[in-house]
């Protein structure tokens, strides 16, 4: 089986769009907590993860790391910001292998920090990228957006009104 890094992030990334479009409008400045980003930083920090991991790996082609993200704020600016992330993506070649003898830098946080292509996607950038979409799922929930598995996955399905509790 072929390792499909663009397929993933398209996949997730329309699954990340799906969840933005049942968002209200109102509730986009909203954290967890006060010292956490927002639902709408985490959409545009998860949006930019993708490029973050997939331009790296076209070095090659010579493509430099670019974003989408503005000082733009509000919900129809995060479904902008994933929808030209969408595009960018559609336009570049698959990458099926990640190379061991290839290093990426990158900044995480405060740190420098230096991996090889399978480190840097699976170990950084496949968890940052899931973990701001998950972001956006809990403080949607947590603030009364029905939402299902199936919306986070585009897999799962229930019932209408189906709850495990």
């Amino acid at each position: 089986m072929n390792f499909n890094l663009k397929n993933q992030f398209q996949h997730s990334l329309l699954q990340l769009q799906t969840i933005i479009e049942k968002i209200p409008a109102d509730i986009f400045h909203l954290a967890l907590t006060e010292s956490m980003f927002s639902l709408e930083m985490n959409a545009k920090i998860a949006a930019n993860f993708a490029l973050r991991g997939y331009c790296p790996l076209l070095n090659e082609l010579n493509k430099e790391v670019i974003s989408f993200s503005s000082d733009q704020m509000g919900k129809a600016e995060v479904i902008r910001q994933i929808t030209a992330t969408l595009s960018f993506l559609n336009e570049q070649p698959e990458i099926t292998e990640l190379n061991e003898n290839i290093k990426v830098s990158e900044k995480a946080g405060f740190s420098e920090i230096v991996l090889t292509q399978p480190i840097f996607i699976h170990q950084y950038i496949l968890p940052n990228f899931y973990f701001h979409i998950s972001m956006v799922y809990a403080i949607a929930r947590a603030n009364g957006v029905m939402l299902s598995k199936g919306d986070y996955d585009g897999i799962h399905s229930y019932p209408s009104g189906f709850s495990f509790t």
